[in-house]
């Protein structure tokens, strides 16, 4: 099914943060302008997803996770943003963008998918647009509504490799149609979302900024010591940065990477963990993303969402290793002595 592109190609902040609460998702943290916060709490947002699922399914862990606004499920086909531009709404958006980079070598082209939360200044868009001729108004129509928003929060959604190998040679607006028609993301299952639901949900409420360039942890970690630490299967897919390919999924990878960890660990598969989040149990599981050559780790507490540990990782490799493992053995140990 062909989806009219009415709104997606709005795409051009650049954000590198797995869960992002601010104004900006990338450079330096900041706080938002006074006001930004309270208007969006006094609006109702519009949720633009991908149809894998139905509304009523997004209705039921949006009903469980998010009552810092009131909502509405909107499907993109059809939609028009100038329907919403006002102060009664906010509009949360599953959107991405590509980068394309000349380099001495040659052209580097990179890919963001992401869920991205907004409020929009539609007295500055509307008086801008409406000074444009008809011509006029269609060519800058999208910059300056993007031009005229104000960024509330975002978290990144996982694309598998098969999908971006596709999507580099393609335009955006085909690789908005698959975002939304399409199942082409690892940790895009209704339960992950939930947590991701949650945990921006409760940082809006308290009014809290969330900088996902930081590695820390809250004392709710020392819990691993005792607790089972569970680990999607999708993780015991490798990735090849010089082939661009994941490997076959083999458990084997992730043992290899988990060989230094000192606590308990399972695997369990993606559909069992986003099922027992959706039943409202209580674990901790490893929630992985990679954007490109940046990744991101974090330990998730699945009934509240909230994240007890994060680690940012960047560099030239596109793997987890286990390294990285050991970084957060320590960081446990520390949590358990109470630093």
């Amino acid at each position: 099914m062909k989806l009219k592109i009415l709104l997606l190609l709005l795409i051009t902040f650049q954000g590198y943060s797995q869960v992002s609460v601010g104004p900006r998702h990338i450079g330096k943290s900041k706080d938002f302008k006074g006001g930004v916060i309270e208007k969006f709490k006094k609006t109702e947002t519009i949720f633009l997803l991908s149809n894998i699922y139905d509304k009523e399914e997004y209705e039921k862990i949006l009903n469980d996770s998010w009552n810092v606004t009131s909502f509405k499920i909107v499907d993109l086909e059809g939609f028009n943003i100038e329907n919403y531009l006002s102060n009664k709404y906010s509009i949360a958006q599953l959107g991405g963008f590509k980068r394309i980079k000349q380099m001495k070598s040659g052209t580097s082209t990179s890919l963001f998918t992401y869920i991205d939360f907004k409020v929009y200044d539609s007295e500055k868009i509307f008086e801008k647009l409406d000074k444009l001729s008809p011509e006029r108004r269609k060519k800058k129509r999208e910059s300056i509504i993007n031009d005229n928003s104000s960024n509330i929060a975002r978290f990144y959604i996982f694309p598998k490799d098969d999908f971006i190998n596709t999507s580099l040679s393609k335009k955006m607006s085909e690789i908005v149609n698959s975002l939304y028609t399409d199942d082409v993301f690892f940790n895009y299952k209704l339960g992950f979302l939930k947590n991701y639901f949650q945990k921006i949900n409760n940082l809006i409420k308290n009014e809290e900024i969330y900088w996902m360039y930081e590695d820390d942890y809250l004392p709710d970690l020392k819990k691993l010591a005792t607790h089972k630490l569970y680990i999607p299967s999708y993780m015991n897919i490798k990735f090849n940065g010089w082939t661009g390919q994941d490997s076959e999924a083999d458990d084997n990878n992730i043992d290899d990477i988990f060989k230094k960890y000192e606590y308990q660990y399972e695997i369990i598969s993606d559909d069992d963990l986003n099922n027992r989040i959706l039943d409202n149990q209580e674990l901790y599981y490893l929630r992985y993303v990679r954007m490109n050559a940046e990744r991101f780790l974090q330990v998730v507490n699945s009934k509240t969402g909230e994240i007890i540990y994060r680690n940012y990782i960047t560099g030239l490799s596109y793997k987890i290793k286990s390294k990285h493992i050991k970084d957060l053995n320590g960081d446990i140990k520390k949590a358990l002595k109470g630093k």
